[in-house]
């Protein structure tokens, strides 16, 4: 009789610890899935900012392989690519899209935005006048390019404004450049510069309420 209970309970404490390793292997299992999860959430701008810029690389790359003679752009304009079912565009315009929404996104993504906290004041002050300078020089190109585009349809009367090009200057760019390319490439490059100065200006403002209840906070 007591061996028959001791066989009982030796089956019955096996039983449990084989259950107990069981739940342990499921718990090990479901953690490395909660930490994807996580990690995804916790990263999501960087990941998006990673894929929008691969997907502009990839769209220019694959737009933009012109040979010698033709038309700097023209690919990207003339041409439109199905994006969705049912929605197409072009591609200099998905390109125009996911460069700054990559942009966009990196900005905010936990480490950039890390660095711009603990950045010193006088790396803020720089870049945002840099923000500043290259928010000029792509207003002035984008008027340009709008007044050139304006003027060529006119003299030209031409149906067609995708096939508009610029050949000047001819002593840099020895090849002509598809208007319709440059202005989208130019306004993409003012939002984003836009873009940064505004991100800039919430930065130091957010640096500034930190400091100041940081000072309420030691006269208590």
């Amino acid at each position: 009789m007591r061996k028959t209970q001791e066989t009982r309970k030796s089956r019955k404490t096996g039983e449990v610890a084989t259950d107990r390793k069981s739940h342990a292997k499921e718990a090990a299992t479901a953690k490395p899935a909660l930490t994807i999860i996580e990690f995804t959430k916790a990263n999501s701008f960087s990941i998006l900012s990673i894929g929008f810029g691969v997907a502009a690389i990839a769209m220019i790359l694959g737009a933009t392989l012109t040979p010698t003679g033709q038309i700097v752009g023209e690919s990207m304009v003339m041409i439109e690519v199905q994006v969705l079912p049912g929605f197409f565009m072009k591609p200099i315009t998905f390109f125009q899209f996911s460069m700054f929404l990559s942009f966009a996104f990196g900005l905010y993504s936990p480490l950039t935005r890390r660095r711009m906290f603990s950045a010193r004041p006088s790396v803020l002050r720089t870049v945002y006048i840099g923000a500043w300078l290259v928010a000029m020089g792509s207003a002035f190109e984008i008027i340009y390019q709008m007044v050139l585009w304006s003027a060529a349809l006119a003299v030209q009367g031409l149906a067609n404004p995708d096939v508009i090009s610029n050949p000047f200057p001819v002593s840099v760019n020895p090849t002509p450049i598809n208007v319709v390319f440059a202005s989208k490439v130019i306004v993409a490059i003012f939002f984003m510069s836009a873009f940064l100065i505004d991100y800039i200006h919430r930065i130091d403002r957010t640096r500034r309420e930190a400091a100041l209840l940081e000072r309420l906070g030691r006269n208590r």
